[in-house]
This record gives structure tokens, C-alpha cells and sequence, in this order.
């Protein structure tokens, strides 16, 4: 199988200046240098969107694919599939598979679990192929394989509308929890036993919706929840006592949202091991805000990760159109901190992890605010941001493309090397190389 890698030198393609905050003197804590770019996929749509470290030291990685020739030569159908690629220890390429029918299969997010293997999450619209069944538009898509990529079992849930799934999480009774959305609208109320639906206050086209299933995929219980306008969640987390919080964006001001702060609001919600509801929260300001990512650190805390166009309510100190926040709250859900993160210009983020020492690193895209400068490009640019365990500033360090390049997924090996991963649809700066069309990317930053 083919891939190019791009080998990258610190100062000579990177920016290396914080955008916020100050130069601290912890700022070795963020040393580094981008240690090279691989690209993978054909001439179509291939995006990655998870990156895992494995057990044997190596690393899985999962998106969509609608190529046929490249790195998926051997897929014979036409349409958006899951893919898996499969890494070792020392980055060298064992296997990839895909997975779907042929319609719009995407996959969102991969987890290895103890008892050998892994789960797959997104959503499928194919009934054909490796997908038996399809309750109507998009379902969450379920998969099981194993160790080699080989498919053991899969299976849909959802409605008649588009349900989307975009993260999955081991738990820690051997089963598995995901999330994403529901059109609760096109399932008329269903997805959750038992819960009345507000007929003269109508739910809107999405909920955040999430399922706790067993170690085979059969159903414990799933829930939703949300009000009458357009509500999704994009990441969560099982955490250390066993509850369940959720993020990502609310429209609505209603029902299940007891005190929004304005137009899009980032919503969290806690749940016990049930799924029963133990808090929500609404953050942001008048602005179109919402939550992308969340880990628990070591302190118990939420450190949440999001993207504000606000400069009130709970945002301050507002940078541009568009900046990223990072918000802690306590386990009780009582807001302790927030910070926003940017420039001039526009900056968003989609994912974050702790390091061992206890500093955070993040990454998105940011438009360039000196498009007349010959080292700016007429697209977003990646942006690898490392902060103090409070959310400051101590780095920032972009990659360089005349296309859109988007970071979905950041990870960080058993060397401590960061791992981030996405799309790219650059030809030139520092991803000198292209399959054709977008491509998926995965750089090392060590």
C-alpha cells in the first residue's frame, strides 16, 4: 500500500508564537518540533476522524473513505465507507479494512477493548454490503472486529430521520457507551423509553442521544435529551465513579434546558449509570457556541473544549470572530474557570488531551489573519496549542496548506509523541503531497 510522508524542520515551516496570554517560563514544557506528515486515501473523500495507542504499542486510525484506487485500491464499491488503518509500534502500516454498503457509511470514532479487538462507531445509510440493516436516512452503526480487522458482528439503531454517533467509550463493566444525535422529530418521540414527548412543545430535529449496550451490543437502556430546537451532542465520557457526561451544542431554550445563555449555548449534561439526568449546564453568551471535546483530569474536573463567536455571559475576553474556550467545571457542575484562546482572526477546536505532567494540548484550524504575507495561505490552517494545566498559553505551532485542512483527532503514543489527524486538501506549504481530492493526514509533533 502507498503513503508519503513529508519531513518537516521546527522554525523553518512553523509558527511557533503563542496567541494568547504570555511567553511563560514553562514554555520548554511545549518544546518541540513536527516530526513529519504521512498522507493516505485516493483520488476521492478520505478523512480520518480518531486515533487511538493500542495495546501492542502501536496506533489505530478511523474515518471514511469514497476512494477506490490509493490506499483503498482494493474497495470495490462506490460510496463513503468506514475505514481502519492499523499501525505498529514504530509507525509502519499492517492492515487496512473497510467497512459498509453502498450509500453514506462514515466512521467517527474506534476503541480497543480488553477482551481483544475493537468497536467502531458513526452512522450508515447503507442496507447492503457489511450493513444488514437501515431504519430510514442515517443510523448509529455499531461494529465489532477483531485484532486483524476482520468484521465479527454489527448492528443499526435508530429511526426514520438522520441519527448520527460520533464517539464510543469502554466502560468499565465490559460494555460500551456512544453517543451523538436524534431526529426525534422522524421518530415521533422515540428513542427513549418511557419519556413523554412534548407534543405542544415539540422537540426538535436533533437531541443528544446516547446508548449503553453490552459487550455483544444488545441494548441496556438510551436516552435523550434536549428541547424544541436543534440539539447535538459530539463527545463524552465515562467517568472515574462511573456516570456519564456529555457535550456539544443546544438551540434551545426549553424542556430539558433550564437556563440558556443565548443562541447556540455549549451544553453538558451529567448522567448517572442509568442514564438518569443528575445535571445540565448551559455556556456561552449571545453567540453561537458549542462544545467539541471533554476529558476529566486528574483533579476530577471537566475540562471542556469548544468554540465561541460570543463576547458576554460566560466569555470573556473575546480575541476575534471566532475563538476557542477551554471551561472547567467541577463534578457538580459548578463552572470553576474558562479561558478563550485566539487572535484577530478565526480559530476553532475539536480535540484535547492531558499529558502526564498535567499540561493540556489541543488542536484545530485558524484563518490566517495576514493573507498578504507570503507565508499565509487562503485556507485554514492546523494549530497545535499547549497550555498550563489552567488552560494558558505556553505554545502554538501551525502546519501550512493552500487548502482546507482540518484536525479531527489528537493522541498521544507510549513515547509521549503527539499524533493529530484529519483531512487535508492542500497541495503546497508543508502537505507538498496529495492522493487527490481530500486526503487523510496524520502528524507527529515530538
Amino acid at each position: 500500500m502507498r503513503h508519503f510522508s513529508v519531513f518537516l524542520f521546527l522554525f523553518s515551516v512553523v509558527s511557533c508564537t503563542p496567541i494568547t496570554e504570555t511567553n511563560w517560563p514553562e514554555v520548554s514544557i511545549a518544546n518541540g518540533e513536527w516530526g513529519g506528515i504521512s498522507i493516505y486515501g485516493g483520488s476521492e473523500e478520505d478523512s480520518a476522524h480518531s486515533i487511538i495507542t493500542t495495546s501492542d504499542g502501536g496506533y489505530a486510525m478511523i474515518g471514511n473513505t469514497q476512494s477506490t484506487d490509493g490506499d483503498f485500491s482494493f474497495k470495490e464499491r462506490g460510496g463513503s465507507d468506514f475505514f481502519v488503518m492499523k499501525f505498529n509500534a514504530v509507525s509502519t502500516l499492517q492492515w487496512v479494512k473497510t467497512y459498509g454498503g453502498s450509500k453514506d457509511d462514515r466512521g467517527y470514532d474506534i476503541v480497543e477493548l480488553n477482551t481483544g479487538g475493537y468497536a467502531l462507531i458513526g452512522y450508515s445509510q447503507s442496507d447492503d454490503g457489511d450493513a444488514s440493516l437501515n431504519l430510514g436516512q442515517h443510523d448509529n452503526w455499531l461494529l465489532r472486529i477483531d485484532a486483524e480487522g476482520q468484521l465479527l458482528w454489527e448492528k443499526s439503531f435508530g429511526f426514520l430521520g438522520h441519527d448520527h454517533a460520533y464517539n464510543i467509550v469502554a466502560t468499565q463493566d465490559g460494555g460500551l457507551f456512544f453517543n451523538g444525535f436524534l431526529d426525534v422529530s422522524a421518530s415521533n418521540g422515540a428513542g427513549q423509553d418511557g419519556k413523554q414527548m412534548y407534543f405542544n412543545q415539540r422537540h426538535g430535529a436533533g437531541e443528544f442521544w446516547c446508548h449503553k449496550v453490552d459487550k455483544n451490543g444488545d441494548l441496556v437502556w438510551r436516552s435523550y435529551f434536549g428541547g424544541s430546537s436543534n440539539d447535538r451532542s459530539y463527545d463524552a465520557i465515562e467517568t472515574s465513579n462511573g456516570d456519564f457526561v456529555l457535550v456539544g451544542a443546544s438551540e434551545s431554550q426549553d424542556v430539558d434546558i433550564s437556563d440558556p445563555r443565548g443562541s447556540y449555548d455549549a451544553w453538558i449534561i451529567k448522567l448517572n449509570a442509568a442514564g438518569d439526568l443528575l445535571w445540565e449546564r448551559s455556556f456561552g453568551g449571545s453567540g453561537y457556541d458549542s462544545a467539541k471535546a471533554i476529558i476529566e483530569n486528574r483533579n476530577g474536573d471537566y475540562v471542556i473544549l469548544g468554540q465561541t463567536y460570543s463576547a458576554d455571559g460566560d466569555i470573556e475576553n473575546a480575541f476575534g470572530s471566532s475563538d476557542i474556550f477551554i471551561a472547567f467545571f467541577s463534578k457538580e457542575g459548578v463552572l470553576k474557570s474558562n479561558k478563550n484562546i485566539g487572535g484577530e482572526g478565526f480559530e476553532t477546536a475539536n480535540a484535547i488531551l492531558e499529558r502526564s505532567n498535567g499540561t493540556l494540548v489541543l488542536v484545530g484550524h485558524q484563518a490566517p489573519n495576514n493573507l498578504g504575507s507570503e507565508d499565509s495561505f487562503l485556507a485554514n490552517n492546523i494549530i497545535l496549542v499547549h497550555t498550563l494545566a489552567n488552560g494558558s498559553v505556553i505554545g502554538s505551532y501551525n502546519l501550512l496548506g493552500n487548502g482546507l485542512d482540518i484536525p479531527y483527532a489528537i493522541n498521544e503514543s507510549k513515547e509521549g509523541k503527539i499524533q493529530v489527524a484529519g483531512s487535508t486538501e492542500s497541495t503546497s506549504g508543508d502537505f507538498t503531497i496529495s492522493q487527490g481530492g481530500k486526503d487523510i493526514f496524520l502528524a507527529i509533533w515530538h
